[in-house]
Parts: structure tokens; C-alpha cells; sequence
């Protein structure tokens, strides 16, 4: 169907009416065909478990009816069939409320012929009303918006049927029997009437000017059942549906087994809505922003634990009601997600926008029904076939509902497979969509992007993006993404820090390096730091071609970032800047690089450098580059750790250490101990110039041409620079020369002979 041209803004317009009809037929619903009454109705008249499932699989056995009418109800108008179907199918409906009156006035008409008739009235009805209904939704509700919008409504109507809930307890609780059942049904009839009224002023839904073409009609069915990933989502709802359709027998499980009066049951029922009302935001929202796919499939397997917890409900124990009241509020939560992760694959994920797509709303349309139909009558049937199962037990208490829970659990495992080989319909992965309610702090992400929307000021944007960064979760990228285009440059650049907290995410990388490649100095500095703490190797590419930028500190900082990411292909380009470079402060970012990368056709660079900075922070990035690329890094950063409040006793301290695993080598000479014994006494004594002496002489002594060429480099440009009187109060020749020599002293063995 080819839709009107009606804008975003009109259908917007028209969803409180959208709303409001939605709750009208929701309470319909409940009171009637498709909540607890109908079941408890009929077992009030007597029928048998089969009978019952026969009554309530009718309404989806009369589905495929849509195959058959799906042409005519295209050029008659989908808006104008759905209403007239769902008007009559309310008037119908008053014959179930006249039941016992019927049973009364009429000898020889029984109560299975006289619901049935009334049911397979109202299924047809239905059947060509949603026929109509598909195309028109679809139609109505902006794609971008599926997933919000049914949340919304979902609230709405589960909000009008909790409360229809409640009064149906009320009432059920003082007029038992089927005179309280038919006063509900008689309740649900305005409902019904006015949810076609409120209908009827959303716009669209005109009949398509079209030939009839009989003679297409089963080729563009069999075209459809081509489509492999319609196919495999069609039999993945097949078997969850019919898992559903199984579990139609729940009220009367309540009732007999488990022995709650029919007021507590609808309790229950008011208590799925209550958790559906507490998800609805949730799943809406995970829908439109990650896909309907990962939260349908998040849903199955929140569903998979429902048939188990009814089996493990107790019976007749102060815990029963409450322990039902939580499998119900469960039950409430996990059948949402699978009605807004269906709904928004359905219609964005399965359907295609063509002449066609009329066929795959049909065929889908019967596909279901059928399952949903073929449910009802296979649990009565599987309930009389165990109706002798007993075995009286405190719990688990295995009864005649055993085997529908152990046949629904089946159907929802093999249900997840089918679903899970589905093409994506968004970004978002399974595994990727569950880690975001476990990795980092999603309660304080939820909560900073609700005050994020809320925030107009610049100090209250700082603050909800800064504790987006907090909470280290990926479920507020869009808010981050939405951050760093803010038309402040501090709520830009506070967007920058806070993803840098954030786990790799590919929107986040494009993000940054469109920051990296812009004409804001700051930002892009900031932005190529980011991208270096974020550690997506996507960015490398981005950060090669910052490396020839105009600015120098961008340079510097994408030099740092690459080397973070490990990128040793960078090298060659990272000396050449190294050595072209003119300001040693710049140089010095170069070699840090250098030094992470272990880049040893630099050492020499950087020995040469190290001696000519005068500044001590710049020098100490140096001498770890060094360090690396000997390999002593770990020696490094102990002995400047340990050297910070009082040098000339830290370094005692590590010489002891050293001298004690020396001295614990029987076959190490003795003069290796006593020179490290006297420059231990140096450096304690804080004679740091008559210690620099002592290491340099040590070094000397050592076997150097037993080392590879980078550590008796090192060693001998230490022992060098150590007996300069201007060099032996540099604390990172020390430092440096103590690594080497605790290096040295590892690799040399007990060979080392030193004569002093």
C-alpha cells in the first residue's frame, strides 16, 4: 500500500487519540475476550479443558480469514475496515454476556454451541479488522519514533487496565459465578464502542486506488515466503506465541491448584500491569536507540524463567500470594519487552516499504493466528490428558499443569535459536546490549540522562555530561554525541573528557576524530588524548594524519596516542618528526612515544636529548624511555617512586635490596656485595656526589661487553655522565643507572667479577 503524504507533524498531533483508543480496547480486552474472565467465565458453565481451549483458539483460527479479504480491504480503505470490524465485533460481544439468560429462555441450546457461534462471529469481525489495522499503523506511527511511541501507549493502556483490574476484583469479590463474569463482559461493551470512536480521528488509512488482479494474489504470498529473514522471524513468533497461547490457562491454575479466589486473580493480573508500566520506558526507549532485535531476544530470555517459576509456585502457604505477586510482576515485565522488541522489528526490521508489503502483513497475519489458535486447544487437550497427575508434596507439587509448563519452557527454548539468526535491525549486539546494564554504574547513567534532557543552563550541562563520563556505560552515547556538538565550548570539552571514560564504541571513535580533524586547537588536542585512553585502534588512521597538523602540541599529543595503541607501524614516521622537530619540549612527547613503542634506533636520540633538557619533569619522560626501551621499566618506576621525599635514602633502600639477592648467590663474587655495601653508606649518608662516583666506578667494572648493545649503552652513558661534577646531582642518571645495573646484574650472573 502506497501511504499518504501526511506529515510527522500531524501524526504526532494524533497520538493522544491514538493513546486513548488503545486504553479503551485494552479494558475491552481484559473484560472480554482476552483476559482472565473469558477462561474463568467458561469453566463457570461447565465445559472441559479441551472445550475451553477450542473457545479461545478460535479468535486466532479465524486469522488466516486475512489472506482473503487482504485485497478487497485495501481498496474499500484500512482505516474504514478496521473501524467497522471492531464496532460490530463490540455488539457481538453482548451475546457472551447474555449467555446464562440464552441457556435459560431456550431448551436444548447448549452453552459450547452458543459461545461458539458468538466467538466465530467475533473472530471474523476481528480477523477483517486488523487486516485493515497493519498497514494503517505502520502507516500512522513515524518509524524513528515505533519504539517510544508504543512504550507511551503501552503506559497508557496498562495504566486503564490495572485500574479496570482492580474494579473487576471489586466486583468479582461480592457477585460470584457467572453473574459477576457477565456483568464484567456487559462492562467491557462502551469500552469497546468508544476505542472505534477514538480511532476513528487518527488520520490516514484511505482506500488505495488499485486493480483487483485475482490471479496475483497467491504469487505475491509465495513471493513473500522468499524472504528467508521474514521466514525465520515468522517461525521464532510461531513458537513463542504458541509458548503464550499454552499459558491461556493460567487463571484457571490459580483458581484450582493453587486455590485463589477469582478477586485474587485479577489482583494478579493487575499486578502484570504494574510491571509492564515499570519497563514500558525502558524497553520503548532500548528499542528506538539499540533495535528491536536485542530487546526482543533479552525478553525471550527473561520469559524462559517464567514457566519454571510457575511450576515452583508453593501452594496453600502464607508465601503463596506473594510469591505469585512477584512471578506476576516478572510476567508483566519480560511479556513487554517482547511486545515492543516484536513490535518495532516487525515494522522496521521484516516488512519492506513496497506494493507488496500488504502480502507480508497477511501472511504474517495468519502465520500468527494460526500458531496462537493451535495453542488453546493443545493445552486443554494436554491438561484432560493429565488430569490423574498428582503427587502431593510440600514442593516442588507436580499436578496436571506439570507438563503445559515443561511444554511452554520447551517452545521458549527453541524459540531463542530461531530469533537469534534475525539480520540486526540496529548497531547494538545481544551480548552488547545485556553487558550495558551490567558494565559501570547504569543506574547513574539512566539517571544522568533524564537530567540531561532536563538540563538548560551551561553550569547543569556540565555537570549531567560530566557524570555521563561517570558512569562508564554505553547506554548514554547518544547524549555524549548530543554533548560534544553543544554550542558551548566548555560542555564540548567536558563531552570529550567523559568519553574518554567511556568503553571503545564505534559512534564514539567517528565522533572524536571528527573533533581531532577540526580547526579548534583545543579540542583537538583533547580529543586525540581521548582517543589514545579509549583505545579503539579505528583511530589510528585519524591520528597518523594529525601527526602532519599545523599545531604542534596536536602533533605531540596524536604522537602519544599512537603510541598507546600500540601502533609500531608509526614508528619510522614518529623518528623522522623526532629529529625534524625544533622545539625540545615537543621532541620530548616524540620520544616518550618512541620509548612505549620500544624503538630502538632511537636510543641514541634520546640519550642525546636527555642530556640536554634542564627541566626535571621533561627529563624524568625521557629517562622512562629509555627505561623501556632497555627493558627496565618495572626498575624504573620503583626506584622513582621510592626516591620522592628523600632521595639519598630511597635509593639506600633499593641498593640493600639489590645487595641481599646478590649476597643470597653463593657463587656471586664478594666484591659485588661489598661496592654495593659502601654505596649503600653513601647514599644513606646522603653523600649523593660520592655515590654517583661509586655507581660509575661500579659500572665500569662490570663485564659490559657480556650485555646486549641498548643496555651497555645505556650503562656507559650513565658511568659517563655520573662523574661529571654538573651531572651527579641529576637524580634521573641515578635512576636510570640503578636500573641498568639491577638489569645487568640479573643477566651477567654469578660471572660478574668486580675489582675494586
Amino acid at each position: 500500500m502506497q501511504p499518504q503524504d501526511i506529515s510527522t507533524a500531524r501524526k504526532i498531533r494524533a497520538f493522544p487519540w491514538f493513546y486513548t483508543g488503545e486504553a479503551a480496547n485494552s479494558v475491552f480486552c481484559i473484560l472480554s475476550w482476552f483476559g482472565p474472565v473469558l477462561p474463568l467465565f467458561l469453566n463457570a458453565l461447565g465445559l472441559t479443558k479441551t472445550r475451553i481451549g477450542l473457545i479461545l483458539a478460535i479468535p486466532f483460527l479465524c486469522m488466516p480469514f486475512s489472506l482473503l479479504v487482504s485485497r478487497w480491504v485495501l481498496r474499500w480503505g484500512v482505516k474504514k475496515t478496521f473501524l467497522w470490524g471492531f464496532a460490530v465485533r463490540a455488539f457481538v460481544t453482548a451475546g457472551l454476556c447474555a449467555t446464562p439468560l440464552m441457556l435459560q429462555g431456550f431448551e436444548g441450546l447448549t452453552a459450547f454451541g452458543w459461545v461458539m457461534a458468538i466467538t466465530v462471529v467475533f473472530s471474523l469481525c476481528r480477523a477483517i479488522g486488523e487486516t485493515g489495522f497493519f498497514p494503517w499503523y505502520r502507516e500512522f506511527l513515524p518509524i524513528h519514533l515505533r519504539g517510544k511511541t508504543v512504550a507511551t501507549c503501552v503506559s497508557i493502556a496498562g495504566l486503564a487496565s490495572l485500574l479496570i483490574s482492580l474494579l473487576a476484583a471489586a466486583v468479582l469479590k461480592h457477585i460470584t459465578g457467572l453473574g459477576g463474569y457477565s456483568l464484567l463482559v456487559l462492562l467491557s461493551l462502551p469500552f469497546g464502542i468508544a476505542s472505534v470512536f477514538f480511532y476513528g480521528l487518527i488520520p490516514g488509512g484511505q482506500p488505495v486506488q488499485a486493480a483487483a488482479e485475482p490471479q496475483r494474489l497467491l504469487p505475491d504470498y509465495f513471493q513473500v515466503l522468499k524472504d528467508r529473514n521474514f521466514v525465520t522471524y515468522e517461525c521464532g513468533q510461531c513458537l513463542l506465541t504458541l509458548a503464550m497461547a499454552m499459558l491461556a490457562f493460567l487463571p484457571l491454575f490459580l483458581e484450582g491448584p493453587v486455590n485463589l479466589g477469582a478477586d485474587k486473580i485479577f489482583i494478579l493480573s493487575a499486578c502484570s500491569l504494574v510491571g509492564l508500566l515499570a519497563s514500558a520506558f525502558l524497553w520503548g526507549w532500548s528499542a528506538d536507540r539499540f533495535g528491536g532485535k536485542p530487546v526482543l531476544l533479552t525478553s525471550l530470555l527473561l520469559m524462559i524463567f517464567l514457566p519454571l517459576m510457575f511450576f515452583a509456585l508453593p501452594r496453600g502457604s502464607a508465601w503463596t500470594m506473594s510469591a505469585a505477586i512477584m512471578t506476576y510482576l516478572f510476567l508483566g515485565v519480560a511479556s513487554n519487552g517482547l511486545t515492543v522488541g516484536g513490535n518495532r522489528y516487525f515494522y522496521a526490521g521484516v516488512i519492506p516499504v513496497n506494493e507488496r508489503s500488504q502480502a507480508y502483513y497477511s501472511v504474517h497475519y495468519t502465520w500468527l493466528g494460526l500458531a496462537a489458535g493451535l495453542g488453546p486447544p493443545l493445552a486443554g487437550a494436554v491438561l484432560d490428558w493429565s488430569q490423574g497427575l498428582e503427587r502431593v508434596a510440600r514442593w516442588p507439587h507436580v499436578d496436571q499443569f506439570a507438563p503445559l509448563f515443561a511444554l511452554s519452557l520447551v517452545m521458549l527454548l527453541a524459540a531463542f535459536p530461531v530469533l537469534s539468526r534475525v539480520r540486526k535491525d540496529g548497531a547494538v549486539r545481544l551480548g552488547e546490549y545485556m553487558s550495558m546494564f551490567i558494565h559501570g554504574n547504569p543506574l547513574l547513567a539512566f539517571n544522568s540522562m533524564i537530567r540531561y534532557r532536563f538540563a538548560t543552563d551551561e553550569d547543569e550541562r556540565l555537570a549531567t555530561t560530566r557524570r555521563l563520563g561517570d558512569a562508564q556505560n554505553l547506554l548514554s552515547v547518544a547524549e555524549l554525541l548530543e554533548a560534544v556538538s553543544d554550542p558551548s565550548f566548555n560542555v564540548r570539552y567536558e563531552a570529550i573528557v567523559a568519553m574518554a571514560r567511556m568503553p571503545p564504541h564505534p559512534e564514539l571513535t567517528k565522533a572524536l576524530i571528527a573533533v581531532l580533524d577540526s580547526k579548534e586547537p583545543d579540542l583537538s588536542v583533547t580529543a586525540g588524548w581521548a582517543l589514545g585512553r579509549i583505545g579503539d585502534k579505528q583511530a589510528i588512521p585519524a591520528l597518523r594524519r594529525a601527526l602532519i597538523s599545523e599545531y604542534a602540541l596536536l602533533r605531540s599529543r596524536s604522537a602519544r596516542s599512537l603510541a598507546i595503541l600500540s601502533d609500531a607501524e608509526a614508528v619510522p614516521i614518529l623518528f623522522d618528526l623526532f629529529n625534524s622537530e625544533k622545539q625540545d619540549s615537543i621532541r620530548v612527547a616524540y620520544a616518550s612515544a618512541l620509548g612505549v613503542l620500544h624503538a630502538a634506533r632511537a636510543l641514541d636520540d634520546l640519550l642525546a636529548l636527555l642530556c640536554r633538557l634542564t627541566n626535571a619533569n621533561l627529563r624524568g619522560e625521557v629517562a622512562l624511555a629509555i627505561a623501556r626501551i632497555i627493558g627496565a621499566e618495572h626498575h624504573f618506576v620503583r626506584l622513582w617512586r621510592a626516591t620522592r621525599s628523600d632521595f639519598g635514602t630511597g635509593v639506600a633502600t633499593a641498593i640493600a635490596l639489590q645487595r641481599k639477592r646478590v649476597g643470597a648467590d653463593r657463587s656471586a663474587p664478594s666484591g659485588v656485595a661489598a661496592a654495593l655495601a659502601a654505596l649503600e653508606q653513601m647514599m644513606a649518608a646522603q653523600d649523593i656526589n660520592g655515590g654517583a662516583a661509586a655507581l660509575s666506578r661500579l659500572i665500569q667494572q662490570l663485564p659490559l661487553e657480556r650485555l646486549e648493545g641498548m643496555l651497555r649503552k645505556v650503562l656507559e652513558e650513565c658511568a659517563r655522565r655520573l662523574t661529571a661534577p654538573e651531572d651527579a646531582q641529576r637524580h634521573d642518571y641515578v635512576i636510570l643507572a640503578l636500573s641498568g645495573l639491577a638489569l645487568a646484574l640479573r643477566r651477567t650472573g654469578a660471572a660478574v667479577t668486580v675489582n675494586l
